[in-house]
């Protein structure tokens, strides 16, 4: 680590990045050389932070959260820009600059002539990143919608609340970010010259893009939740409405079993005289049968079963010929 703190050679920067917090003591030690003050330094250690700059002298500072391995959950990681220097620091060895330095391998373009650029280029890596996990986001709302709308009982619900919960981590991941780089852009930030300032206000515009991406996949999530309720719904009103022609259809059967299931005195000829009949049992048997039907025959005609749709009241009549 004391290597990279070599003056670099006039017209050249340098990129120190460094992985992992253990050795506080060593990374301490680089940024105060480096001119960071001690507020800067403390706050290299604290993961928690939510995106932000600071200007510190003629150092600038800025943190923010990057997707794991494509992935809502984030890192942080923090840049710093110096004059010939620029200096990230995360936890994770897991990154998403692998862009970067390629185009640093490369040797080519002006990613190695400036401090600067190199800065706004791991910033935009970082937005950049962002945009496959959205897609995959967006993917997943997709696959839940066909779910739901097939098979709204098997357990969708869990799943909406953990999508909905992974773009609440993403929101709160980048709707600070836009004020993080809103700071780069003004007039007085110490080493952001002003041919720099379109690049950076296109790096804004796309952390905008993915904050809009992210409400309206909140709302779409939301959405999903009403859709599962809904479908829950229509479904029981299925089950309720195919249970009920079920007890309409008996109910007649019912009463005819209970009429003739009284026990009068068949002395008189006006207590049920059916009873004493040779063809009673077929004739109750056939009152039934016929009550079923009639119910069905009912049922079909209103385009409750068998699939038939019912009659529009409003449709015009036929022409006559």
């Amino acid at each position: 680590m004391q290597d990279r703190l070599l003056p670099a050679q006039v017209g050249q920067f340098r990129w120190i990045d460094i992985v992992g917090l253990e050795n506080d003591a060593e990374i301490s030690k680089l940024a105060q050389d480096l001119g960071l003050s001690d507020l800067s330094i403390a706050d290299l250690f604290h993961l928690d932070q939510r995106p932000h700059t600071d200007i510190d002298g003629d150092l600038v500072q800025t943190v923010l959260r990057m997707p794991v391995r494509n992935q809502p959950f984030t890192d942080q990681i923090t840049l710093v820009l110096g004059q010939d220097f620029v200096m990230t620091l995360r936890e994770q060895r897991r990154d998403c600059l692998d862009g970067v330095r390629k185009r640093l391998a490369g040797g080519k373009g002006r990613i190695r002539n400036s401090s600067e650029y190199l800065f706004y280029s791991l910033c935009d890596a970082v937005v950049e990143s962002f945009f496959p996990v959205l897609e995959d986001q967006g993917d997943l709302i997709e696959a839940l919608e066909e779910r739901i709308l097939h098979n709204p009982s098997d357990g969708a619900m869990r799943n909406i609340h953990m999508l909905k919960r992974d773009l609440l981590v993403l929101r709160h991941a980048i709707w600070p970010m836009r004020d993080a780089l809103a700071i780069l852009q003004r007039d007085d930030t110490p080493q952001i010259n002003t041919d720099l300032l379109p690049y950076l206000r296109d790096c804004s515009d796309h952390a905008f893009q993915l904050l809009d991406m992210v409400e309206v996949y909140r709302e779409t999530a939301q959405g999903l939740v009403d859709l599962q309720l809904s479908s829950l719904s229509n479904r029981m009103n299925e089950v309720m409405k195919v249970l009920t022609m079920i007890a309409t259809i008996f109910i007649p059967m019912t009463f005819i079993a209970g009429l003739y299931g009284m026990n009068f005195d068949r002395a008189s000829p006006y207590n049920l005289p059916e009873l004493g009949w040779r063809f009673g049992y077929l004739y109750a048997i056939g009152l039934m049968v016929i009550s079923a039907a009639v119910m069905l025959f009912t049922f079909w005609r209103l385009g409750w079963i068998f699939g038939r749709s019912g009659a529009d009241p409003n449709a015009a009549p036929p022409d006559a010929d």
